[in-house]
């Protein structure tokens, strides 16, 4: 078990118990709301969904706050009479309030965080207000801020704006004649060839780590194509590298703090999800694994089946509950 995982589990516990009240509030607003209509009832359940989705942000918990985000977005949709299946997502805002508590029961007893099992109710909930499903690859959360290794390309002082300028326009330019010979099939092992050193030279004229993060990590990827261990996911990792072209723009006309943030981390955190998913024996992609810890990230599928099977809807509080009222 990583160390993350116990800044993790000890986080929970101390508002597990707040989440768990939260969650029952908003459980029996919708409720209240379903048996006798009531926007301000339906209101006050995605005002606490806002509040539980704050508090599982701060414990670290991404792929549970991407649901609670995900079930308010749908409470908005519903106040505002933009859903065709009140039934449909009425029954999966319930499953979510349901299933969330087992799942944070699940992450308490000390188990990792398999969030990928959180996707079907996850695109459910995104389904029940027409938008389109997402790839498990959004579950993916990698720790970018990791030092990159003294290997890395990189300059020790930071180059002027202007002969930064100058020499990324021309690196751009040799990175899209083999991008486009490769994406027509022409001369592909000289075009990733081609490409992955050109990677190596815009990263050698970064100095930020965020600056040269991106080219390091699609430098091994092509690395990682070229020498076939990317075949299986060869079309997605092709269309992740032809949008490489428009962060080097980004570096071009915003500098190499524009990529610190925006749709460049965000190409940095897909290519890592598919370097976790490359088959082994690339030691490019090895060293950006390593860097990134990868190989903590992607649970194998009996981890998922596990976790899958400890979202029943049994948690402990209800049961609690139910004891009681027994009693």
């Amino acid at each position: 078990m990583r160390l993350e995982d116990d800044i993790d589990f000890t986080t929970l516990n101390w508002v597990k118990s707040e989440l768990d009240e939260a969650l029952q509030r908003a459980r029996e607003s919708l409720e209240a709301h379903v048996d006798d209509p009531d926007s301000g009832r339906l209101h006050d359940c995605g005002e606490v969904l806002h509040q539980v989705q704050g508090t599982l942000r701060m414990v670290e918990l991404y792929g549970a706050a991407m649901v609670v985000q995900e079930m308010e977005q749908l409470v908005a949709a519903l106040l505002d009479d933009k859903v065709e299946s009140l039934d449909e997502a009425y029954a999966v805002l319930m499953r979510g309030l349901v299933q969330l508590p087992d799942y944070l029961e699940r992450l308490q007893s000390s188990h990792r965080d398999v969030s990928v099992v959180l996707l079907p109710l996850l695109n459910e909930l995104r389904a029940s207000r027409g938008a389109k499903p997402l790839h498990e690859s959004v579950l993916f959360t990698p720790n970018l801020d990791a030092p990159l290794p003294s290997s890395a390309p990189g300059v020790a002082v930071p180059m002027s704006p202007e002969a930064q300028k100058r020499a990324v326009t021309q690196l751009r330019q040799n990175f899209q004649q083999p991008l486009l010979a490769w994406f027509r099939g022409q001369d592909s092992a000289q075009s990733l060839v081609k490409m992955r050193d050109t990677m190596d030279e815009l990263a050698g004229k970064c100095h930020s780590t965020p600056g040269r993060r991106l080219w390091w990590i699609t430098a091994g990827v092509l690395d990682g194509m070229l020498e076939g261990h990317l075949e299986e996911h060869g079309a997605e990792v092709k269309q992740l590298i032809g949008r490489v072209d428009r962060a080097i723009r980004v570096l071009i006309e915003e500098g190499e703090l524009a990529l610190a943030e925006g749709q460049p981390v965000e190409l940095a955190r897909q290519l890592l999800y598919y370097v976790a998913r490359a088959t082994p024996g690339s030691n490019r992609l090895t060293a950006v694994g390593h860097t990134y810890g990868l190989t903590h990230l992607l649970p194998d599928a009996g981890e998922v089946e596990r976790a899958q099977s400890s979202m029943t809807g049994h948690n402990r509080v209800l049961l609690d509950t139910v004891s009681l009222a027994i009693k």
